[in-house]
């Protein structure tokens, strides 16, 4: 507590109190009193926040969930400390540390088999760069996205990030890397497989400025006459350019994979 001399009261002494709490947070966690440290960085939090200090609560909640993942509580707990230091980031204007914090707690959840909380984790970085307009940042949550994505079989979530992805590219000049995950799209409609949407992917509704003089529209056009086709042998000879292993890793992982299997025979009459 502190005194107001001029009211003859005492009014709570929040600073104090923030910095005790982190102190002590710090000496039971070099103690080997995790749950105490969990409890002393939540309360220094809640100070912060009376201070009105949302970047300094956003450091404890974090301090917090730090503890917590691989600790007391476990990732659960973990995820609910970082989702407070998320927000309270935000109101800082920290969008980058909210970013990266959402993409370890995207991890984490991705780790525990928490499939949806992943994806709710990593959508939220991108809604948290797009907010604050940082497109620069944007290209890398893309990728770690739609390789998660590939990688939980969550193809078409996949297709629209692949397509938000494109948009990003594009608006940066980027047309190569676009190319790349143009041809990816093409690659998860063949793995269906799905010829008519494979053959959308190669028309995109933009113009992507050099993507049809492009070598991976060319490689795309023949995986995608290969299948029309049902030509295995022309697949095989088109899974062996090296385009393909420019790829995100998961996507070319798939691509070398596809396979034209014959049709049934049609019974007879």
């Amino acid at each position: 507590l502190k005194t107001s001399w001029t009211a003859f009261k005492f009014a709570p002494d929040h600073l104090t109190a923030s910095l005790e709490f982190s102190q002590a947070a710090t000496k039971f966690r070099a103690a080997g009193l995790l749950q105490e440290a969990v409890q002393a960085w939540v309360r220094a939090a809640e100070m912060k926040v009376m201070l009105n200090d949302p970047f300094g609560a956003g450091r404890a909640y974090e301090s917090a969930g730090g503890i917590c993942d691989g600790g007391p509580g476990g990732p659960d707990a973990a995820a609910g400390h970082w989702r407070k230091a998320v927000s309270n980031f935000r109101l800082a204007g920290k969008a980058e540390i909210a970013a990266k914090l959402l993409l370890k707690l995207a991890e984490s959840m991705d780790k525990k088999g928490d499939v949806e909380g992943a994806k709710a984790a990593y959508e939220d970085a991108i809604e948290v760069f797009r907010d604050d307009e940082k497109d620069y940042n944007m290209g890398d949550v893309y990728r770690q996205y739609i390789g998660f994505l590939v990688r939980a079989g969550l193809l078409q979530d996949a297709q629209r990030a692949i397509d938000g992805h494109v948009e990003l590219l594009s608006r940066q000049k980027h047309f190569p890397e676009a190319h790349k995950e143009l041809l990816a799209k093409v690659v998860l409609h063949l793995n269906v497989p799905d010829v008519v949407l494979a053959e959308q992917a190669l028309r995109p509704a933009t113009d992507i400025q050099g993507w049809y003089a492009s070598k991976e529209c060319q490689v795309a056009t023949d995986m995608l006459a290969a299948f029309q086709e049902r030509d295995p042998e022309a697949l095989t000879g088109v899974l062996k350019e090296q385009t393909l292993n420019f790829l995100q890793v998961e996507v070319a992982r798939i691509a070398k994979k596809l396979r034209i299997f014959a049709a049934a025979p049609k019974a007879d009459p």
